[in-house]
């Protein structure tokens, strides 16, 4: 709930939100809960995982992750691939991006599974078995 902005606190009123203004915020927080897992929310970053790929920036999008879903949402226009490269680190444009690819399909959450499987689903997924029963195994740090 938000409150309509008075000059005496006392006077102000509850405003409701619409129930896709409440679907965006609750999945505006699922983003920010998975930059910070992802990256510390941190833009310049790169990380090589063990199979050789770099993920780039605070949600961590390989580069056709990234120029595929920005080709297709039409965020981004560049040609060639260094072109997307110079908007791989831009932060908001990554929550963006994530944004309108879980509005697309919420099973997109899938690019990020293991991650998910910490932080837990966004708004709308619903998890495959797999997912579920990882998600209830304790991690190995716990051991």
């Amino acid at each position: 709930m938000m409150w309509s902005p008075s000059a005496d606190a006392a006077d102000r009123v509850p405003v409701s939100l619409s129930a896709e203004d409440r679907s965006r915020q609750a999945l505006g927080k699922w983003i920010d809960a998975l930059a910070f897992a992802e990256s510390g929310n941190r833009d310049w970053i790169v990380h090589q995982d063990r199979d050789g790929r770099n993920y780039y920036g605070c949600l961590q999008f390989r580069e056709e992750t990234f120029r595929y879903f920005a080709t297709k949402f039409h965020l981004v226009q560049a040609d060639e691939p260094e072109e997307f490269m110079s908007f791989i680190y831009d932060c908001a444009l990554q929550k963006r991006l994530a944004s309108r690819m879980i509005r697309d399909n919420p099973e997109h959450w899938k690019h990020c599974r293991k991650t998910v499987a910490r932080i837990g689903l966004p708004p709308g997924a619903k998890a495959p078995a797999d997912v579920v029963a990882a998600a209830k195994q304790p991690s190995r740090a716990a051991k």
